[in-house]
């Protein structure tokens, strides 16, 4: 067993994938490609998004060579390590940009027909993404690794074969890596298992203190695999990188705090905005009742200005046949006022 820095650290991950060999062997593995040419394109590591959540992201160029075909490629490789469930949103937005960037695209020389004029075309390099995530996609997905690539079908359902390189769907796609932390096996038999192996989070020495890890070295025996491990062990005995990791766990405990004085504050907004809401519905019914009282009274109103009115009618009938205001009251069941009232309006 060596005793290592845990590459699960920003630090840690940026100084291992920051050297040419051990970038190759790791993105090798996983993509299954040889790499011939790599060159780091970025410098903004690690991200930090308007709530708090750390992306550690690395652009690569990279020359790779099929091992079936023996055929090379110049490619774009993004790879994003994140710990957040919910950066799914923020991953489309940075793979938007690679397909943006003039940057992840090759300049052509070509001649016009019949002429001796030449033109610049660019042609889109294609995009590997690959993306570790230190949680699991949920049940039924867990696999340490999960590839995905462009699949063409005709109408008929019929799966339909594109040349690899061809430049339209080539330009328009594609292949995406998924490396799950959670899943890694514990007993690893692939080569791409062993290497990733490394990231395992059952080696931590201290899990109140995840800063070391201890690392099998006869695991295995290859040259790729003892490459990541020297890379490690000379990043453990960096007298910088002790400094930098604890900055690292200070960042860190600022970022959760502020998260978590965040969420809080959140929490007391949305709390806040929910007593209003309630203040504002509450009000609002009790105008609806009242408004309803209101109309409530206009009809009785109403009502009692129809039966005024067909009471006066009644009485004007019957003085007119010639009923004495005794008479009237006593057949409409009313006080004598009110006939005298509607008849004195009479004369």
């Amino acid at each position: 067993m060596v005793k290592v820095y845990n590459p699960i650290y920003d630090t840690v991950f940026k100084y291992l994938m920051e050297d040419d060999r051990a970038a190759k062997v790791l993105l090798g593995s996983i993509l299954d490609k040889k790499i011939k040419v790599l060159s780091l394109k970025n410098n903004d590591y690690t991200i930090v998004t308007e709530d708090g959540v750390k992306i550690v992201r690395l652009d690569f160029c990279a020359t790779i060579i099929d091992k079936k075909t023996k055929t090379e490629e110049v490619v774009t490789i993004e790879l994003q390590k994140a710990f957040d469930e919910e950066e799914v949103v923020r991953f489309r937005k940075y793979l938007g940009r690679q397909y943006q960037d003039e940057a992840n695209t090759i300049k052509i020389t070509k001649k016009r027909r019949n002429k001796d004029e030449e033109y610049v075309v660019h042609k889109p390099m294609h995009i590997y993404a690959i993306y570790i995530l230190g949680h699991g996609l949920g049940a039924g997905l867990e696999y340490s690794v999960l590839k995905g690539k462009y699949i063409f079908e005709d109408l008929d359902g019929k799966t339909v074969e594109i040349p690899k390189h061809h430049e339209f769907p080539n330009g328009f796609t594609h292949d995406l890596y998924i490396v799950q932390i959670p899943h890694l096996s514990d007993k690893p038999k692939k080569h791409v298992e062993k290497l990733l192996s490394i990231f395992d989070q059952r080696q931590v020495i201290d899990k109140n203190n995840p800063k070391f890890v201890n690392i099998d070295e006869d695991k295995d025996s290859s040259e790729d695999y003892k490459t990541l491990i020297t890379r490690l062990y000379k990043a453990t005995v960096d007298e910088d990188m002790r400094g930098k990791i604890e900055f690292e766990e200070e960042m860190e405990r600022r970022f959760k705090r502020e998260r978590y004085e965040r969420a809080e504050l959140t929490d007391a907004l949305n709390e806040a905005r929910g007593m209003i809401t309630n203040q504002h519905n509450q009000i609002v019914e009790q105008q609806n009742q009242i408004a309803e009282q209101q109309n409530q009274l206009a009809e009785k109103d109403s009502q009692l200005a129809e039966k005024d009115n067909v009471i006066a009618l009644s009485i004007k009938a019957f003085y007119s046949n010639g009923q004495s205001s005794e008479q009237i009251a006593a057949l409409l069941n009313i006080p004598i006022f009110e006939v005298e009232t509607v008849i004195k309006g009479l004369t």
